[in-house]
């Protein structure tokens, strides 16, 4: 188990220092005995040490071409400092002159494919390419590398282009990583626990002649509210290692099986086996010689779930070259079987390492140098077809990098699991990386906008206060720019509130908006129109209001400007957002709900001076919010149906009971309910697909989608019919009762996540009936 130390250029073992020298003058003593310093301790991998000097020569001589390149060099092999590296190679190659230094295109070349700037690192490599001697042996290698790395590069650039995955990655942090290795993460089937292997320098571990690095042990770690941090007490070890599991030599987790009562180590060149019975571990025990024959000891090993088949790596010369992945079946007699090895769509003539099976066997995943790869380790995947490995695809970014990305796992569920890499940015060689389809949510969101007086195209000043509904505190209050409208609150992702308006010129209202859940930082965007209208000689305001609650940076970049509709068209200078704002509202005029995630259309109505016992100031609310300023009408919440049903439960009746005692006695006043049914948008495809086959209508997406539209639309309308129903069995005339409904068209929150994902409690307060009341006779 033990990872050999990686040098991307072993041809270059003997620096670029020693061509140069002679550029150094002898009575620069200080300088002389300063670089000796930097030189010593780099040859020595004290890096930190090494960068203190070369940093203090650069600094009397920043334009010193060889102080920058060795500073460079300093950093990139640091591994965890690479990226350092890059503005001091670029600085060494602006400062020298032409072929000073060949080298340091390769170098800056390699920082580049790291960094994941392609295609200035095959510049780089084009470069170096013009001073490699072809006709040497050595300069054939060299070649057949530099070529390797452009491929490379070309690789990087496409599996890149095609990131599309639903998982997040993420560091498992400093609670884990250290500066040294950590790789090979276990997942436990059970607990929140990860066994991991480090090569970490503490107190009385002794170091392999072979590599100078520590010898590995195993650790073990468990999930917190403050991240993942070591399990230290020996109690809670023996949980889930045998005790005495770290020796003086190499130690290193395996795997566990898919219950939990089997664990696989290694140990002094083999693969070790303990069941867990009687709620302890058994003592380790060697596996037989089929597995762990001389030729067999390379200790990546992964278990069918039936723990009758084993893959595992070894190096024979009968292979396909270097590391190949085998695999062997147990016998009835419990021996294995000799090994067979896997086809030449998962092995190739470079290292083939860390294989790991799912739990339904179907699918293979491991690593590998010599497939069409980013560089170094790139993680890949196999699907079994009748009896037969696919051929290997690569798993793409984010779970490869230009660097070693390897030991990769996953949990049955197929939602989250680990991985380990010696990427660039993390905290030491290698460290261990989670991934899950749900991200983290960051703290805060801004809500950048603009309030403007739709008539006229004008912006307004408004006062916007942000109500949390769960707190029912107030979490921000801002004020538009009288000169442009716009606004930027502050507020936390996957919340509800109410945001209420308060404009120059308009009456208060309120609107219910939702933020999303948000893996990583950037500013939402709403646009507020409110325009003050007469119809049939009633006085009406309307909020109009779109949420583009999502990055409109990646969602827009081939959106079309609808220049058929007007929107705020009015310049500010000083405003640097102003052109691609206005750019971006017209453009959302193309925007619909349900093909833009996290999109959210809000028309919002209130009624202007409806009675006549009532100053001018006043208003009556009739929108879906229920928000009331008219003392005399009662504010009505909905009621709420479960799911799938439109029986009126007893706390629900209870509310209709005030509503039809309120209506009874305002009735011959003019006062009328409009009753308007809703539905949530949750989807059920396998019950969905046997309704249509019992129909023997062919299964299709857009099918199975018309029929859960329309069959929402009818349970929209029984919701509705249920409580007009019950409302004219307590006296209600039926004359003052208007019903309507929309199915699942309009959620007061919304169905899914950021993520596409159900939120179970949004559905359940979108199925729902409300209510509008208005005055139709004036007194």
């Amino acid at each position: 188990m033990v990872l050999t130390k990686s040098l991307y250029l072993k041809t270059f073992c003997v620096l670029a220092s020693l061509f140069i020298l002679n550029v150094l003058f002898a009575q620069d003593i200080n300088k002389r005995k300063t670089l000796k310093q930097a030189r010593k301790a780099f040859y020595k991998e004290n890096y930190v040490e090494s960068q203190n000097s070369y940093l203090k020569l650069i600094n009397v001589e920043p334009t010193n071409d060889v102080y920058t390149f060795e500073a460079g060099l300093s950093y990139y092999y640091s591994t965890f400092q690479q990226k350092k590296s890059i503005p001091l190679f670029e600085a060494a190659l602006q400062n020298s002159q032409e072929d000073t230094i060949a080298e340091l295109f390769y170098f800056l070349g390699k920082a580049y494919q790291l960094n994941n700037e392609f295609e200035k690192a095959t510049q780089m490599f084009q470069k170096f390419d013009r001073f490699i001697d072809y006709q040497s042996k050595y300069g054939r290698i060299l070649k057949n590398e530099v070529s390797d790395e452009i491929m490379h590069n070309n690789n990087g650039e496409t599996l890149t282009a095609k990131k599309n995955t639903p998982f997040f990655i993420e560091n498992v942090g400093q609670g884990i990583n250290t500066k040294d290795r950590e790789y090979a993460p276990v997942n436990h089937p059970k607990d929140k626990i990860i066994l991991f292997t480090s090569r970490r320098k503490i107190n009385g571990n002794k170091l392999d002649k072979g590599d100078l690095l520590p010898y590995e042990d195993i650790y073990a770690a468990k999930k917190t509210d403050n991240g993942w941090v070591l399990i230290t007490d020996q109690n809670e070890l023996k949980k889930y290692l045998p005790e005495n599991v770290n020796t003086k030599k190499h130690d290193a987790s395996i795997t566990y099986s898919l219950d939990g009562t089997a664990i696989y180590t290694y140990k002094k060149n083999a693969v070790w086996q303990s069941t867990f019975e009687n709620g302890a571990w058994k003592p380790l025990s060697k596996l037989k010689d089929q597995i762990n024959a001389s030729q067999f000891n390379v200790p990546s090993v992964t278990i069918s779930s039936d723990g009758k088949t084993m893959f595992f790596v070894t190096i024979k010369k009968s292979g396909f070259g270097g590391k190949d992945i085998y695999k062997s079946v147990k016998q009835q007699n419990g021996e294995w079987d000799a090994p067979t090895i896997l086809s030449n769509n998962i092995n190739t003539n470079e290292d083939e390492d860390a294989p790991y099976l799912t739990a339904d066997g179907k699918t293979l995943y491991f690593s590998s140098r010599g497939q069409d790869g980013m560089g170094g380790y790139d993680i890949y995947k196999s699907t079994l077809i009748d009896g037969e490995w696919s051929k290997a695809e690569n798993m793409g970014a984010p779970f490869n990098s230009p660097a070693d990305d390897i030991f990769f796992n996953i949990e049955e569920t197929g939602k989250k699991g680990f991985f380990s890499s010696n990427r660039i940015d993390g905290f030491g060689d290698y460290d261990l990386y989670s991934f899950s389809t749900e991200c983290k949510n960051i703290e805060n969101t801004k809500i950048r906008g603009i309030v403007y007086n739709n008539t006229f195209n004008k912006p307004v000043q408004a006062t916007l206060t942000l109500t949390n509904l769960t707190t029912k505190n107030i979490e921000y209050t801002s004020t538009s720019s009288i000169k442009n409208g716009k606004f930027v609150i502050t507020a936390k992702p996957q919340s509800n509130y109410q945001l209420a308006i308060e404009a120059i010129g308009f009456q208060k209202q309120n609107i219910v908006i939702s933020t999303p859940k948000q893996c990583e930082p950037f500013s939402l965007f709403s646009e507020i129109s409110l325009d003050q209208v007469n119809l049939n000689n009633k006085n009406y305001q309307i909020a109009t209001v779109r949420n583009s609650f999502f990055n409109r940076d990646v969602l827009t970049i081939n959106a079309t400007i609808d220049t058929a509709v007007q929107v705020p068209d009015f310049k500010d200078e000083s405003d640097t957002n102003y052109q691609s704002d206005i750019d971006f509202m017209a453009k959302s005029r193309n925007f619909i709900s349900e093909n833009t995630p996290n999109f959210f259309f809000i028309k919002d109505t209130i009624a202007i001076n409806l009675l006549a016992n009532m100053s001018a100031n006043t208003t009556t609310n009739v929108n879906n919010n229920n928000v009331n300023t008219d003392a005399t009408i009662p504010v009505f919440e909905p009621i709420y149906f479960d799911f799938d049903k439109s029986i009126i439960n007893n706390e629900s009746k209870r509310d209709l009971d005030k509503i039809a005692a309120y209506l009874k006695l305002n009735q011959d006043k003019g006062v009328t309910i409009n009753i308007t049914g809703y539905t949530d948008a949750k989807r059920d495809l396998e019950l969905v697909k046997k309704i249509l086959a019992k129909q023997n209508i062919e299964f299709s997406q857009e099918k199975a989608e018309q029929r859960s539209k329309t069959y929402n639309m009818a349970l929209s309308k029984s919701r509705a019919l249920a409580v007009s129903n019950y409302l004219k069995k307590k006296g209600v005339k039926d004359s003052k009762i208007i019903m309507d409904y929309v199915g699942e068209s309009q959620p007061a929150f919304p169905n899914k996540n950021s993520d596409g994902t159900n939120n179970l409690q949004n559905q359940k307060r979108n199925r729902r009936v409300t209510f509008k009341f208005s005055v139709t006779n004036l007194l």
